[in-house]
């Protein structure tokens, strides 16, 4: 790649990061919020039943909707910019559309058997029930963002994802005030619902309708069907590894260490990948476009890991050092027990950037076996490490198992791009990637011998020079 295009490529990338940088930056405000008032008013206890039921609706949702919305923007991108882009974008819509409402009636039918699964019993029936509009929603929502990623139209999303993140909040605090614990199931509904209807207020315009009934839709489809398929059974098998760990917490520990470890769990992928997710916006269809080519494939993995491992490293640092003071301000005292599973497992986010602009390529290639194969190695581990470490360490050891997992996850999938497709990385970034770890590991040994703030000011103001550098 001529460094003119790297730097243009660099520049759009540094961009859509700044926006939606800057749009969930006000939507993780919006959550701290909901969070601190959560903490207070309904305890460990009201987080841990939020994270049950919302774990458990979005593993139905994956399940019931065949991750059209995933594997929608492959097709989308690649046929945007011909005759069959309209049609593509009809068959998205309706498919999404159907998928959504039975799983709605699914949801409902079986929503006392969905309780005895995630609570032991059927007492939770009626808000399995109610929360089955989620299913509709989701639907929705994931079909027009679909469009939008592929047809290049960000702006929208992020407009769409701005105003959901401050009317939810406005609606959330009245609810969580007057109705403590029964305001979760309302909650979950205002965020879902308000995301459907500004998704569908700033949907692509200007798109030709083209009028497709649900048996062609079903046909034109096939090929996101298929790859929708295989990512919905990946993804099921590690939401259904992360619920079945909760569960076990759940029923072992009590509620209370739900909500702790949600809170520590929320904390590293939640609010770290915002990186993650701004970045996956341009990078997944851009990626798309060149699956086909073998060196243009390697350039742009290569060129990602860069970008997001140059971000990621003052990140890394200032959430090992703060990681106490940000659980006091975001919960309450009695989730302090999460903040070594926070610094800790802040050292694991390289290996989870660095395997994740990995694992893209296996989805920009439509190459939905292998991709189950790595999400079923990566659930696998997951629970061999997260259950046997937190029943001899507790939370102290979660940080070492997040590590662990995502090390041998980016193992699997390199040995996936390194020898099926016979794709390289480019140089320098073993060692990019080596050194950040070392960076994260120094900055979480320093900061057990010395103050955090010390600490911060001694390592985060070289780590942004580095950056700016690297990146400018």
């Amino acid at each position: 790649m001529a460094p003119l295009m790297k730097s243009s490529t660099t520049a759009k990338i540094l961009k859509t990061l700044g926006m939606f940088g800057s749009v969930q930056a006000v939507g993780m405000s919006c959550s701290i919020i909901r969070t601190k008032l959560a903490a207070l008013w309904l305890g460990p206890m009201g987080v841990g039943l939020m994270t049950i039921y919302n774990s458990t609706m979005e593993l139905l949702a994956q399940t019931s909707q065949l991750n059209i919305g995933q594997s929608s923007v492959r097709d989308l991108s690649l046929k945007r910019d011909s005759n069959a882009g309209p049609v593509t974008v009809a068959v998205t819509r309706r498919l999404s559309l159907f998928l959504g409402l039975a799983g709605l009636v699914a949801v409902v039918l079986f929503s006392p058997l969905i309780s005895e699964w995630a609570f032991g019993d059927t007492g939770h029936a009626w808000a399995f029930a109610v929360l089955s509009l989620m299913m509709l929603t989701i639907a929705l929502t994931n079909a027009e963002f679909a469009v939008m990623r592929a047809y290049d139209k960000l702006g929208a999303l992020a407009k769409t994802s701005l105003y959901t993140a401050l009317t939810s909040i406005a609606l959330a605090v009245p609810l969580l005030y007057f109705l403590r614990l029964k305001a979760i199931v309302p909650i979950l509904l205002v965020y879902f619902g308000t995301n459907c209807i500004y998704a569908l207020i700033f949907r692509v315009r200007g798109i030709p309708q083209v009028s497709i009934s649900l048996k062609e839709a079903w046909k034109q489809g096939g090929s996101m069907l298929r790859l929708g398929t295989y990512m919905t059974i990946s993804t099921t098998v590690t939401l259904l590894a992360s619920n079945l760990f909760v569960i076990y917490l759940n029923r072992v520990y009590g509620q209370d260490s739900v909500g702790i470890y949600q809170a520590g769990y929320t904390l590293i992928n939640t609010y770290v990948g915002i990186i993650f997710n701004a970045i996956a916006m341009e990078y997944y269809p851009r990626l798309s476009l060149v699956g086909a080519h073998r060196m243009r494939t390697e350039i742009v993995v290569s060129h990602e890991i860069k970008v997001t491992m140059w971000v990621l490293m003052p990140v890394a640092i200032a959430f090992v050092c703060c990681s106490g003071l940000v659980v006091k301000l975001l919960y309450s005292p009695e989730f302090e027990a999460t903040v070594p599973y926070v610094a800790v497992g802040a050292t694991g986010v390289f290996f989870r950037a660095a395997s994740w602009c990995l694992a893209y390529t296996i989805l920009a290639r439509g190459d939905g076996r292998t991709f189950i194969f790595t999400e079923l190695s990566s659930a696998t581990v997951y629970l061999a490490l997260h259950i046997p470490i937190f029943n001899a360490f507790g939370f102290k050891g979660l940080g070492v198992a997040y590590l662990l997992w995502y090390g041998i996850y980016f193992g699997v999938v390199y040995a996936v791009y390194r020898w099926r497709y016979k794709l390289r990385l480019r140089r320098g970034i073993g060692i990019l990637l080596a050194s950040a770890i070392v960076l994260a590991c120094a900055t979480l040994a320093l900061n057990s011998f010395i103050s955090p703030w010390l600490t911060l000011a001694i390592l985060l103001p070289p780590s942004l020079y580095a950056t700016y550098k690297h990146l400018r």
